[in-house]
């Protein structure tokens, strides 16, 4: 099995999308998938877009909350 693996974490058309509707397996962003050979409609495609924009953002607000808060911590240790 020979797929193309993502280099470019930032870049959305090679981030990893949800999983295969028929074999249930990890794919990444593109028409077919590298296991089964099933072709990805655009509402399929479109899903697996919208579940990684939703995961990734969910991502950064829990960073936006961690780290002040760590921030806060070792300031108020170190005074």
């Amino acid at each position: 099995m020979s797929f193309k693996k993502p280099t470019i974490w930032g870049n959305g058309s090679v981030a990893p999308s949800a999983k295969c509707p028929q074999c249930k397996l990890l794919m990444y962003l593109g028409n077919q998938c590298p296991h089964c050979k099933h072709w990805l409609s655009v509402k399929e495609k479109d899903a697996q877009k919208r579940f990684w924009k939703k995961r990734r953002n969910s991502e950064i607000v829990k960073g936006l909350i961690f780290f002040p808060i760590l921030l806060l911590l070792l300031f108020l240790l170190f005074v």
